[in-house]
C-alpha cells in the first residue's frame, strides 16, 4: 500500500525526482532492511596524491579491510588503530556503525577483490585485487563478479523489504571517473575526494593515460559497462551492479555512497533499465554541498529518473577536531555512511534522527579513541 501524502523528517532531503524518492520510501517506511558493504582494493590507490584514505598511500591498501572489521567486530584486526585520514580524521564507517547499531539492520561485507582480506565472514564474489588503471586492463574476472553479484542480489532481496549497497575501496573516485568517461557519462571531472583539496588534475591525467593504454576514447563503451571496469574501474564495481540489479527487481535499494557509486549507477542504468525507478541514492549532505564535486550534474548526466535522498547529520558542534572536519571538506562519504543513515531513519519510520546519530558516533567515537 503505497502512503498518500508522505513527509520526510527533516533528517532527510531529496534532490532531483522527489515525487519517486516518496513513492519508494513510502513502500519500506517501517520495513526490514539489509546493509551489505563490498570491500576491494585497487592499485591506482597507492598512486600517491590519489587517495587520502589512509594516512599513506601504501596505507590506502589496508583501509577497505580495517573498515569491514570495524563494522562487523569493533575492532581492526589488519592493522593498528582506524582507518584515518592523514590529520587524525576517522574513518566514515564510525558513522556506518552509528547508523547500524541504533537500527536492527543487519549487515554483510562482501569481498569484490582484496589484496588484505578482512578477517570477518564474507560474501566472496570471486574478484582480485585490480591494477592500476594506467595500464589499461585494470580488473579480472569482470563478468564472474557481476553474476555472482546478482545471484547475492536475488537471495537478499527474498529475506529483506530493501536492501543497502555500499563500497569501501580506496582510489575509488579515480577509477569511477576513468569508466564514466568511458561510458560517455561524464565529460569533465566531477568526482569527490576525500580531502578538500580535490586532486582533480592528476585524476584527469591518471584517467587519460589509463584511457589511451585501454585504445578507449570517452564514450566508446557506452553501451558496455562492464567492458569499461575491466579497462580502467575497480573491482568494487561489477559486484555491486550485480547485487543491486538482482535485488532491485523484487525490493527497492539503497545504494549508500558518494561520486564513486555513480560509475556503478551508470552500470545498473544501462545494463538493467529495468529496475530504475526502484533505487536511490542514499548519501550525505557533506557530499552533497563539496564545492569541488558535483553529484548533482553526475546524476543528471546518468538518469533523472534516480532521485538522491541523503542524511542531514553535521558535525559543527562536534567536541571533536577529528570529526568537525567532515565540515570543513573532509571524507564526505564512504563505507555506506549516507545509506546506513537513510535506512536506519527509514526502519525507524523516522523516529531515529540525526541527533540520535551524532550522539551514537561520539560514543562510538570516544571507545574506538581510547577517550574518556
Amino acid at each position: 500500500m503505497i502512503m498518500t501524502g508522505f513527509e520526510l523528517p527533516e533528517s532527510l532531503s531529496v534532490y532531483g525526482d522527489e515525487e519517486q524518492a516518496k513513492e519508494i520510501l513510502s513502500r519500506i517506511w517501517g520495513k526490514r532492511g539489509v546493509f551489505t558493504c563490498t570491500v576491494a582494493n585497487t592499485r591506482t590507490s597507492t598512486i600517491p596524491g590519489v587517495s587520502d584514505a589512509g594516512d599513506t598511500p601504501e596505507l590506502t591498501m589496508f583501509t577497505p579491510a580495517a573498515d569491514a572489521e570495524i563494522l562487523v567486530s569493533g575492532k581492526t584486526t589488519c592493522m593498528k588503530g582506524i582507518p584515518i585520514n592523514p590529520g587524525g580524521i576517522p574513518t566514515p564507517a564510525t558513522l556506518t556503525m552509528a547508523a547500524l547499531r541504533l537500527s536492527s539492520i543487519p549487515y554483510y561485507i562482501v569481498n569484490g577483490g582484496c589484496e588484505i582480506v578482512p578477517y570477518v565472514p564474507y560474501f566472496d564474489m570471486g574478484g582480485v585485487c585490480g591494477e592500476k588503471i594506467t595500464t589499461g586492463h585494470a580488473v579480472k574476472n569482470v563478468r564472474q563478479e557481476y553474476e555472482k553479484g546478482y545471484m547475492l542480489g536475488e537471495m537478499l532481496a527474498k529475506a529483506y523489504d530493501f536492501v543497502i549497497v555500499s563500497e569501501s575501496c580506496a582510489g575509488g573516485t579515480t577509477t569511477a571517473l576513468a569508466v564514466m568517461m568511458a561510458m560517455g557519462v561524464l565529460k569533465e571531472n566531477l568526482v569527490s575526494s576525500s580531502s578538500p583539496k580535490n586532486p582533480k588534475e592528476l585524476k584527469s591525467r591518471l584517467v587519460a593515460e589509463a584511457l589511451e593504454a585501454a585504445g578507449i576514447k570517452p564514450g566508446d563503451l557506452a553501451d558496455d559497462p562492464l567492458k569499461a571496469i575491466e579497462c580502467v574501474g575497480d573491482p568494487m564495481m561489477p559486484a555491486n551492479i550485480g547485487i543491486i540489479a538482482g535485488a532491485a527487481k523484487s525490493v527497492p535499494v539503497i545504494v549508500g555512497g558518494g561520486t564513486q557509486m555513480a560509475a556503478v549507477m551508470a552500470g545498473v542504468a544501462k545494463m538493467h533499465p529495468e529496475v530504475v525507478g526502484n533505487f536511490f541514492q542514499g548519501t550525505t549532505r557533506w557530499l552533497m554541498n563539496d564545492p569541488n564535486s558535483s553529484m548533482k550534474r553526475i546524476m543528471d548526466g546518468i538518469s533523472d529518473r534516480i532521485p538522491i535522498v541523503y542524511v542531514n547529520v553535521d558535525y559543527s558542534d562536534s567536541p571533536y577536531e577529528g570529526l568537525q572536519a567532515y565540515e570543513w571538506g573532509f571524507i564526505k562519504e564512504g563505507v555506506g555512511c549516507g545509506g546506513a543513515s537513510v535506512g536506519a531513519i527509514i526502519e525507524s519510520k523516522g523516529q531515529i534522527t540525526c541527533a540520535d546519530l551524532v550522539d551514537k558516533v561520539h560514543e562510538l567515537y570516544r571507545g574506538i579513541m581510547g577517550f574518556d
